[in-house]
């Protein structure tokens, strides 16, 4: 019976060992990550066993951890996880570890997973207004949109969106070509504005903070944003590239 057992156990040994092997990882950011705030990732597992395939498969990045029950040879599987980090700038992944209770649930089984990438963070968002007498202040220039709508100087048509609204549509137009057809008009949009770092008060993270929350909000709001450093000049513009290309500055200052 001693024997038997031992037996057991060496088994279960090896196949739960066995079942660790030959698994890659990878991250893949879902959102923005900010520093100190929780971010949604994607989680890659791939299996890259020629015959065999994986059982309950636990990994785990911080204080996240998500589950792959069944992860079949040469496949791969993608599942979400929390991700908080603390720095701003690129950093480094934290230690990855995979876990499996496989073949029975007596032993749990761990490995480390060291993987050489890194992940942009950008400053954490803190409340603020635009600063008074300012720079920011000082810019208002309001430019010219191209919006779907009923009202403002028609500029071009195009395909419909979902975005669009439904009186935008032209009818007689759509009933033509066979499809939705809206209308663009040109109409003014809002001030540009031109946020300067020194023109924010206390240390410089939390200015950097400041920034960033004016950056996301002003931009949301359909604004023309640009950013003044020190050493850098960003014009205003909107959008969601602006808007990466800014928080991505914020991000990296003083840390080339």
């Amino acid at each position: 019976m001693v024997s038997a057992l031992l037996g057991f156990m060496a088994i279960s040994g090896l196949l739960g060992q066995q079942n660790l092997q030959r698994l890659a990882v990878k991250v893949i950011p879902l959102d923005d990550l900010f520093a100190n705030l929780s971010g949604r990732v994607e989680l890659e597992l791939e299996n890259r066993r020629r015959w065999l395939p994986a059982f309950l498969i636990s990994v785990e990045i911080g204080s996240g951890a998500t589950l792959f029950p069944l992860l079949p040879s040469r496949h791969c599987q993608r599942q979400p996880l929390s991700l908080t980090l603390s720095e701003r700038g690129y950093q480094p992944l934290p230690e990855i570890w995979v876990r499996s209770c496989f073949p029975i649930n007596f032993f749990v089984r761990s490995r480390c997973i060291f993987i050489e990438q890194q992940l942009l963070v950008f400053p954490k968002p803190l409340a603020a207004e635009l600063p008074s007498g300012g720079t920011a202040s000082q810019q208002s220039r309001r430019r010219e949109m191209p919006q779907p709508g009923i009202d403002g100087e028609l500029r071009s048509v195009d395909s419909y969106r979902p975005s669009d609204p439904l009186k935008s549509i032209h009818w007689k137009l759509s009933a033509r070509q066979n499809e939705y057809i809206v209308k663009r008009q040109t109409r003014l949009g809002a001030p540009s504005l031109l946020l300067n770092l020194e023109d924010f008060t206390g240390p410089l993270e939390q200015r950097l903070g400041q920034c960033a929350f004016l950056i996301n909000r002003l931009i949301s709001q359909q604004q023309a944003v640009g950013l003044q450093m020190t050493d850098l000049l960003i014009p205003p513009a909107g959008g969601r590239n602006q808007r990466l290309k800014l928080l991505t500055e914020l991000a990296l200052y003083g840390r080339r």
